[in-house]
């Protein structure tokens, strides 16, 4: 046999690293509407993806992005999200999809990342069997856009649709809640009827029972936790007809939940439904004259006459009830909002005006819940802000870091340079593998071998590249703010300076317990800091 020659060694050679590896991104989307359709389920979509890769050696499987029951309208879903934050760190560089309209169905939006997007980051994009490529030069972008228009109309369509038998269904008294009130279940026959669950029902007709003797609500509820009653949410979680995330992290009865059982027709047999409109994602709550109300649709709880009884019962403390004192001056800003917690019950603290220019901390747990819900925490404003200002001024949390940044900032130069020397020999050795099997050096099986742990070194030095990168980003972003941070801390000289923008940047979480002592978690420390009593 001739042996071949160098230039035809070195060409080879040249071509077979030339040719881009992608790592492919498999996105799957499954709707509601979806999950009822042949052809469309997540595992088709995997097998007609993983396919596709196996009948081109240039494409290797490198993860899968999964939005189970979301719409193709909009693109805030979680995976979706995820494969595009992995594209901006170069985890992957290819996004193959079954069809156009698993991408999205908003003929705007999918249109901008097929023609805009993908291309500004060298993401090749495939939709299998829409038989589109875009490193085939061959493939339009017209029959592209036609295609995103009609998986748009379509949408739009099975959307309107499903809003009509929604109304129609309202109108003729049928069900159409995700989860059924307290005290009944979806029949399993028929999801738009309800049957009576009798465990539910009795706690139901004590509750209305109750109400109608006198008692009070605060004693109804402490009745329902005293015997260890589930609330709603937790009690459908634990027969399985609610999901982890529909159950409420509170354990106890609340008022509203209880008001909300004592006003509800439904427990009298009667549908009432249509409570609210949703005009461009944004729920309207309607007047009760304008809900859907439909009598004798399922079996009743307790009788009309007890129902009745228990709303003219409610009527009287309204009619009576003291009006709450006026203030004349508008409330002052909260910088705190949302950031104080109790520490006894762990839930968050509400800030209350006691008099025209003070207002205090406190707890509502008690109120919202029943007594022994929570030993009660309360604290002034100005006792609150001054213990949060000395703890500010007195822990060194905000000393310079430029010595600090400096140091990482060398290390992990150092360590990227050491990475990219490590990654360029291992490109080398894999790119003198194939001269190495054509001269007879090494066998086939032992190129393949060599291959593969070469390409394995070569991908786990990329991916430690790419972490240190991304660490360097977000530490680069935490200095930043950091020092942000500590020129706020500076200009700060008094209480009256503690501003929403300030507190927001150094401050994470305030926890005050009953002693009246806070603990403070900053954003730049991982440990609490504790106040004097």
């Amino acid at each position: 046999m001739a042996r071949k020659s160098r230039k035809n060694i070195d060409n080879i050679s040249e071509q077979i690293t030339a040719k881009t590896v992608y790592n492919v991104g498999a996105y799957i989307r499954l709707s509601v509407f979806d999950k009822k359709q042949k052809g469309d389920s997540i595992e088709t979509q995997k097998a007609i993806i993983s396919a596709f890769i196996v009948e081109h050696p240039d494409m290797e499987l490198r993860e899968t992005y999964i939005d189970n029951g979301l719409s193709g309208q909009s693109f805030e879903r979680p995976a979706f999200q995820q494969m595009i934050a992995d594209m901006e760190c170069g985890k992957i560089n290819c996004c193959a999809v079954k069809d156009l309209s698993r991408l999205g169905r908003n003929a705007i939006d999918t249109g901008y990342y097929i023609e805009k997007y993908f291309p500004s980051k060298n993401v090749r994009f495939v939709a299998v069997n829409d038989n589109y490529d875009s490193n085939n030069a061959q493939n339009g972008n017209i029959m592209i856009s036609l295609k995103n228009m009609v998986n748009e109309a379509y949408a739009l369509d099975i959307s309107r649709k499903v809003r009509a038998t929604t109304q129609m269904n309202i109108k003729n008294g049928c069900f159409v809640g995700g989860m059924a009130p307290y005290g009944y279940l979806k029949n399993p026959d028929d999801c738009h009827k309800l049957i009576v669950d009798k465990f539910a029902a009795n706690v139901v007709r004590q509750i209305f029972e109750m109400a109608a003797n006198g008692n009070s609500i605060r004693e109804i509820l402490a009745w329902l936790n005293d015997n260890e009653y589930l609330t709603p949410s937790r009690y459908l979680h634990s027969i399985g007809q609610a999901t982890a995330n529909q159950k409420s992290p509170h354990i106890h009865w609340s008022n509203r939940a209880v008001r909300s059982i004592l006003s509800n027709r439904i427990y009298c047999g009667d549908m009432v439904q249509g409570k609210q409109i949703t005009v461009n994602n944004i729920s309207k709550k309607l007047p009760e004259s304008e809900w859907v109300i439909t009598e004798n649709t399922h079996e009743s709880i307790i009788s009309r006459e007890i129902f009745a009884a228990v709303q003219e019962l409610w009527k009287k403390p309204i009619e009576t009830k003291q009006k709450t004192p006026y203030f004349k001056k508008p409330q002052t800003e909260n910088p705190f909002l949302s950031k104080v917690f109790c520490g006894d019950c762990g839930f968050s603290i509400v800030r209350k005006r006691v008099s025209e220019n003070a207002y205090c901390f406190k707890c509502n747990t008690k109120q919202l819940y029943y007594e022994h819900a929570c030993g009660g925490v309360k604290i002034s404003e100005i006792v609150f802000k001054g213990k949060v200002f000395d703890l500010i001024r007195k822990h060194g949390l905000f000393q310079s870091t430029t010595a600090i940044t400096t140091s990482q900032n060398t290390s992990c130069k150092d360590e990227l340079d050491a990475i990219k020397s490590l990654l360029n020999q291992n490109q080398m050795f894999l790119k003198g593998l194939y001269e190495s099997l054509a001269l007879g050096d090494i066998t086939e099986c032992e190129y393949k071998e060599m291959k593969n742990g070469y390409k394995a070194k070569i991908a786990s030095l990329t991916n430690q590249a790419n972490q240190l990168r991304e660490n360097e980003h977000r530490r680069i972003q935490e200095d930043s703010a950091l020092l942000k941070a500590q020129k706020s801390i500076q200009k700060m000289g008094n209480l009256s300076e503690m501003t929403t923008e300030i507190i927001d940047r150094i401050i994470e979480k305030i926890t005050v317990f009953k002693d009246t002592r806070i603990a403070v978690k900053f954003r730049f420390s991982d440990e609490e800091v504790f106040s004097d009593e």
